[in-house]
């Protein structure tokens, strides 16, 4: 469990910095790690949804904005 003291030194950071400390904590995360078959499958699907349909997805915009609404 991450400390409520660590947690809330990166919530103090600025965006930038969230950003930045996730490009190095994906770094230090192991590379070998892939895709189970059935997470594989979901994604060619999803794929092959987009191309036949390309309606379905969001912007880049408005996927930020989904992913700020549910933390606000």
């Amino acid at each position: 469990m991450v400390s409520t003291d660590l947690l809330a030194s990166v919530a103090a950071l600025s965006e930038d910095e969230r950003i930045e400390l996730v490009g190095y904590i994906e770094q230090t995360l192991d590379t070998r790690v892939s895709p189970t078959p059935e997470q594989q499958m979901l994604v060619e699907q999803r794929v092959a949804d987009l191309k036949a349909d390309p309606g379905l997805g969001l912007s880049k915009d408005e996927a930020i904005a989904a992913a700020r609404a549910l933390l606000a």
